[in-house]
């Protein structure tokens, strides 16, 4: 009787740390809930550092559209690939757990999104070498990045961080 009292302790410290790491894991990569704003858009609150980092991946998401355009012009298939490359999903890099916990599922699916879509733009450059193909590719990520900047607003969060 006294084995089954400890196996069924067992069973339950074993259940609780599997909960636990579960909630841990659903609130890394789910991320935050967001509030509407008053310009309809959904505010996703971030310290400043955090801020910081995802409006620095947005300078280079936009320097790189700018890159692939002017190559575009140029019918440098060669400078596409290499532009593309340099935001793919290799450029991601290391999030924090502090931006990864504040980001919305969303809003991360997207933005993953755009890296493998710039990938793909760069492997078409130099596989295919259609130049109209790319700039097609180019409008489609220009439609994510129109449809992220209508749906979500960053805003400062309540730490003041």
């Amino acid at each position: 009787m006294e084995k089954r009292r400890g196996c069924s302790v067992c069973w339950l410290l074993l259940t609780v740390v599997v909960v636990l790491a579960g909630v841990a894991v659903y609130r890394l990569f789910m991320g935050a809930h967001t509030q509407v704003g008053t310009d309809g858009r959904a505010e996703i609150a971030l310290t400043t550092a955090d801020r910081d980092i995802v409006l620095a991946e947005m300078r280079a998401l936009l320097g790189a559209v700018q890159g692939v355009t002017t190559a575009l012009t140029q019918d440098d298939l060669k400078l596409v690939a290499q532009q593309a490359r340099s935001v793919g999903l290799a450029a991601m890099g290391q999030v924090p757990p502090s931006l990864m916990q504040a980001l919305p599922l969303e809003f991360k699916t997207m933005g993953r999104g755009m890296h493998a879509a710039f990938d793909q733009i760069s492997l078409d450059a130099e596989q295919v070498g259609d130049r109209e193909h790319a700039l097609q590719q180019l409008g489609e990520v220009l439609g994510t990045c129109v449809a992220c900047h209508a749906t979500y607003r960053l805003t400062a969060s309540k730490d003041g961080g």
